[in-house]
């Protein structure tokens, strides 16, 4: 049976929850994109033929081949459920399903349709604040937190934007941590959460809205973010501007979730990539986008990215740096060469494991689904690829992100094939 767990989702999807310049628009997008799926459509027709069944909406669907939708109120059980779209008209798309149900399908209520989540749970909520984690019980489910609010005191509602991320073992409630966290510095226990000095909000963030500068210059305009969000039901990694479209730079590459760890029974091997900037006034950052650590992308860079604790499963957090077959024997960029595309010899793309080393040296896993691109920018941003030599069966989503101060300068590929583990 295919693999449904991984799933992938953008800005421009009909029904999509849109990003601005808004406090609380983080949040409304992960639960979404987590919790809750989008775009809940009404079904006129289900019918099946072969094992295959065809969805007719009448005013229009707002799905697209390779995206897993939820359909539910069937009375046909073989109906209901999650699938993978094989193929869409304007008002039909088809999926396959077991068996041979009754044609057409009938319900006691009514049929529906909408993108289906990835499967996670929000187990906190607060005003545009929410704590997520994974329901799949191998997951050692750690929460992310994450604080999207309006920034007090003295922060006016013109300057960036941002929601405050960090991995956390557990909570009382929203606003009480319980156990590990992750970043954390024991000198200064609630620098990520609260303001612990004039001009300081934070630690480790997530950017939505701002222009070069501190964080109390412009916000960078009103209008919808560009987003992309690839996942499974324990990890998911998110592209994000900080203005309209492509303007002033392109995405931020930010993560969250379970790695597959080389140590067994590894309960803190939850990782985050934000930006670091701790204090408004005391770190300028000239470009709105990852100047600082450029986020996936660069090999051996631990700038913004935590594990919750070492692999010995004690003490405070580590910072984690991402790495792969090194060709060219230094620091790498993600999709920046530096071999030549398509590979002369097997005239192909190459897409390699993602290994995740400790800052210590520790080897401690793999980063499932996220396939390290040796090769410069072989394709345009979000283009879907197959045939990939040694990936038979699998497809992969190219997302382009920014590199210093270049808009699209770097490029990581992602199975959405499935599974990741």
């Amino acid at each position: 049976m295919a693999d449904l767990t991984v799933k992938y989702f953008n800005s421009g999807m009909t029904g999509a929850p849109q990003i601005s310049n808004n406090w609380g628009d983080l949040v409304t997008m992960l639960d979404a994109c987590l919790v809750n799926g989008f775009a809940l459509k009404a079904i006129d027709t289900l019918t099946c033929v072969d094992g295959v069944a065809t969805a007719t909406i009448s005013a229009g669907h707002a799905y697209r081949s390779e995206q897993v939708v939820e359909i539910a109120g069937v009375d046909q059980p073989a109906y209901n459920g999650q699938f993978r779209v094989i193929a869409t008209t304007a008002t039909t798309f088809t999926f396959a399903v077991t068996g041979t149900p009754v044609s057409p399908a009938t319900s006691a209520t009514s049929l529906s349709a909408k993108v289906a989540p990835l499967g996670w749970e929000k187990a906190f909520a607060g005003t545009n604040k929410a704590a997520y984690r994974s329901k799949n019980p191998a997951s050692p489910q750690n929460l992310l937190l994450i604080d999207n609010s309006l920034k007090t005191p003295n922060y006016t509602t013109s300057w960036a934007k941002w929601a405050n991320v960090g991995i956390v073992e557990d909570l009382a409630d929203i606003d009480t941590i319980v156990g590990a966290q992750a970043p954390f510095d024991p000198n200064n226990p609630t620098q990520n959460w609260k303001q612990v000095e004039a001009n300081q909000w934070g630690w480790h963030k997530w950017y939505h809205a701002r222009q070069g500068g501190y964080d109390t210059y412009s916000d960078g305009g009103a209008g919808n973010r560009n987003w992309v969000l690839i996942g499974d039901d324990r990890l998911f990694f998110l592209f994000l501007t900080n203005a309209p479209g492509y303007n002033w730079f392109g995405c931020n590459s930010y993560c969250f979730g379970d790695i597959t760890s080389f140590k067994p029974a590894d309960n803190y091997a939850t990782v985050l990539c934000a930006d670091d900037i701790y204090g408004s006034n005391s770190h300028y950052i000239s470009y709105p986008g990852q100047f600082n650590g450029y986020g996936l992308t660069q090999s051996l860079e631990f700038t913004g990215k935590v594990l919750l604790r070492s692999h010995t499963q004690l003490g405070n957090p580590v910072r984690f740096g991402l790495t792969s077959l090194n060709t060219n024997n230094s620091s790498q960029v993600c999709g920046r060469g530096p071999m030549p595309f398509p590979n002369g010899p097997d005239y192909s793309l190459w897409l390699l494991p993602t290994y995740v080393r400790e800052e210590s040296g520790h080897m401690r896993g793999l980063m499932p689904g996220m396939l390290w691109m040796p090769q410069y920018l072989p394709y345009s941003d979000q283009t879907i690829v197959d045939n990939v030599v040694g990936q038979a069966g699998k497809k992969f989503l190219l997302v382009r992100t920014q590199y210093s101060s270049e808009t699209e300068g770097a490029q990581i590929a992602f199975d959405i094939t499935g599974p990741w583990r």
